[in-house]
């Protein structure tokens, strides 16, 4: 029995797809299919019920998949046994939001690459719903990602650590110099959001409609880096993670607004997919990113 046909069979289980598995193995189609049906063969049992819209796993495919993860972590771990972390070879693809990017990926991208310099790293920056769907289609291996905090049940959570969200301004702005504001007060502002798709921006557009609160940002950004660039020159206000502004709070260029009963945390997570296999170098990078991420909160 090829280990090979058990790695298509566990990409085929997880992706439900004979043409994604494909893509992501770099094999034909009709060899996806071949490998199957040769594990098929070799069991004398049927792993997977061919649909029209994608494939299921059968009865003996659920009882396979277990094992197949572990046949092929051990073969990982036995042909990699005399290897050093310099001579493994390989694809890592890690994904990362915007903000933690800006704040203290290069320092991750240099470690890591000296530990591990034959291994090339696949960078995907986008926000966390893009980033979560990609782990679940396994197009990603880990992400760092911002939001309420992932069960362990639906996901290998290897990191996580709460960070508050702030309103901020620039420290001449008028609110500031107010000691506290009201969240109606916002309606009347020049304010500066990240994308909707921000679980922590959902979090506030809830809460200001329960407050009755509508405001109409005049800016909406992809970039946290962007926005505090804006804030510190303009009376804008804007609504961040304190780990992107913390060294301009501390400078007193911004303020944090104080909203009376209002306060926000979100959780930086290391992740990856429930069934991913924990490889040395994926293993290796989330060492390293633990220690980046714990120098920035």
């Amino acid at each position: 029995m090829e280990i090979r046909n058990l790695l298509t069979f566990i990409e085929v289980a997880n992706l439900q797809n004979f043409t994604q598995a494909s893509k992501v193995l770099g094999y034909s189609q009709s060899n996806i299919s071949a490998q199957i049906r040769q594990l098929e063969e070799e069991l004398g049992v049927v792993l997977f019920e061919r649909m029209a819209r994608g494939v299921h796993l059968t009865q003996y495919g659920q009882e396979l998949l277990p094992i197949a993860r572990d046949v092929v972590a051990l073969s990982n771990q036995m042909g990699r046994f005399a290897q050093t972390e310099s001579e493994i070879e390989g694809v890592l693809r890690v994904g990362v939001v915007e903000s933690i990017f800006h704040t203290c990926f290069e320092s991750l991208i240099i470690s890591y690459a000296r530990r591990f310099p034959k291994i090339k790293l696949d960078l995907t920056v986008d926000g966390t719903m893009r980033l979560q769907e990609l782990i679940q289609k396994n197009q990603l291996d880990v992400a760092c990602i911002i939001n309420d905090l992932l069960p362990q049940s639906q996901w290998n959570r290897f990191y996580d650590q709460k960070v508050k969200i702030l309103l901020v301004a620039r420290r001449e702005h008028p609110l500031v110099k107010k000691g506290s504001i009201e969240l109606s007060e916002l309606s009347q502002e020049k304010c500066i959001m990240m994308e909707n798709s921000s679980p922590y921006v959902a979090h506030f557009y809830h809460l200001l409609a329960m407050e009755g609160v509508c405001i109409d940002p005049f800016l909406t950004l992809q970039s946290a880096h962007m926005a505090r660039q804006l804030i510190r020159q303009e009376n804008y206000v804007s609504f961040l993670p304190e780990y992107t502004v913390q060294d301009l709070i501390q400078q007193n260029v911004l303020c944090e607004l104080k909203t009376p009963g209002y306060e926000q945390w979100q959780s930086i997570q290391l992740i990856s997919h429930l069934n991913k296999v924990e490889t040395r170098p994926l293993l290796g990078y989330v060492e390293e990113a633990k220690i980046a991420l714990n120098r920035l909160l």
